[in-house]
């Protein structure tokens, strides 16, 4: 996210959200939160747990997910990308599932994940 205004959830906020999600962040997920949701200049943007705007809310999307793609239970959408989505998983790996089912992609947690999208983006 690029935006010049943005304003890091507090602590609070996150714990909220954990608790209305039913999903414990990752360590590495909670820093990339706080450090506004930083993808560079991929064109994408990371979906956020107090979004300003629908199409960036964390909670909208993975409801919608859910509905319409059949996203699976333990999976939280982080990303979202044409109703493709890169998700956290509950041991804090990044995963990409497509709307037409899973796949292979995967990587260690969300910091190695953004790295390999900027650096996907820079090819």
């Amino acid at each position: 996210m690029k935006a010049t205004s943005f304003t890091p959830p507090s602590d609070e906020d996150i714990s909220q959200a954990e608790r209305l999600l039913g999903f414990k962040f990752s360590k590495e997920y909670i820093l990339f939160i706080k450090s506004g949701y930083d993808l560079g200049d991929v064109p994408k943007d990371a979906l956020q747990v107090s979004a300003k705007f629908k199409h960036l809310d964390l909670f909208r999307a993975r409801d919608m997910a859910r509905e319409y793609y059949k996203l699976p239970e333990p999976l939280l959408p982080i990303c979202e990308d044409n109703a493709d989505y890169y998700c956290l998983n509950e041991t804090g790996e990044v995963v990409f599932w497509s709307h037409n089912g899973t796949t292979d992609e995967k990587w260690r947690d969300v910091t190695a994940w953004r790295k390999a999208m900027i650096a996907e983006n820079e090819d």
